[in-house]
């Protein structure tokens, strides 16, 4: 046994925490930013050291075997102590520098983050931020960002949450679908069966539309009312620039969405990762979030 520790490397034990999570090379390939046949080879190897198989290729997606289900919670244990260590050493930096991996949503990274983003690397040419864009919820403290901008609160004891205020949200049209009663006009959605998004609730429940078109991604909700092919519930902030008129105003108006930067208690000192928070706030307080 003592062998076979002394075999296993880190690096073969993430591929294996991904895969399970993933159940795809690919995709656990992406999530660890490293090329698929590296995380093919790290995992061949661990089997190697192991004596024995951790997965079973099906068509369905990787399946773990019992020896990668009863190894993975030690695996977790090992892979929060390598997050700890980089903590540890991340609090050795004494000025603002190096790569911050920030997260959001791809609608609020593309609308409003991207066009403010030279302001930032003005203000700390040594701090390089690197984006995780899209829907689903990163974890912090797996370390697979270091700061995050969110719709929803965090729950883990460990993350600090900060409010930067309120992203109003109204029903928005090409002009010349105005005048269509919103009932008859067709409404650009999330793909969103369970109404997770408030968007969608609003939509279903005050408009009640006859016709609807659902996409995956806030980038082509936006670009499908940009064309005219329905009305969408946007930000005043994107809607109005690109000559999109509201529609829908005499119903009660969605809820809008509270902003949180949310980033690890262990973190929040580090010189690159805290200014980056605190241009986050400050830009986002001096922009259109209401306080």
């Amino acid at each position: 046994m003592a062998s076979i520790l002394q075999g296993v490397a880190w690096d073969d034990l993430a591929v294996l925490i991904a895969a399970f999570d993933h159940r795809s090379l690919n995709r656990a390939a992406r999530a660890l930013r490293i090329g698929q046949s590296t995380a093919s080879r790290r995992l061949a190897r661990l089997e190697t050291d192991l004596g024995a198989r951790l997965f079973d290729r099906t068509p369905e997606g990787l399946r773990p075997t019992a020896l990668a289900i009863d190894l993975l919670p030690h695996a977790r244990l090992i892979e929060g102590h390598m997050a700890d260590i980089a903590r540890i050493a991340a609090g050795q930096e004494t000025e603002p520098e190096g790569r911050v991996r920030l997260a959001m949503p791809d609608g609020f990274a593309t609308a409003w983050l991207l066009p403010r983003l030279a302001d930032f690397h003005a203000r700390w040419p040594k701090v390089e931020v690197d984006l995780t864009i899209g829907h689903a919820v990163v974890d912090l403290v797996r370390r697979e960002a270091d700061v995050a901008v969110r719709f929803v609160r965090p729950t883990a004891p460990d993350l600090l949450l900060k409010t930067v205020g309120r992203l109003q949200m109204r029903g928005f049209a090409r002009p010349e679908l105005a005048k269509v009663p919103v009932d008859e006009m067709r409404w650009i959605q999330f793909d969103d069966p369970e109404h997770r998004f408030q968007e969608t609730r609003w939509v279903d429940t005050q408009v009640r539309p006859r016709r609807t078109m659902r996409v995956s991604l806030w980038n082509a909700l936006f670009a499908a009312a940009c064309e005219g092919l329905g009305g969408a519930v946007l930000s005043p902030m994107v809607a109005e620039p690109a000559g999109l008129v509201e529609v829908g105003a005499h119903l009660p108006p969605p809820e809008g969405r509270d902003v949180y930067v949310v980033v690890h208690r262990a973190v929040r000192h580090v010189p690159r990762i805290r200014v980056l928070v605190e241009w986050l706030q400050h830009t986002a307080r001096q922009t259109f979030l209401d306080p």
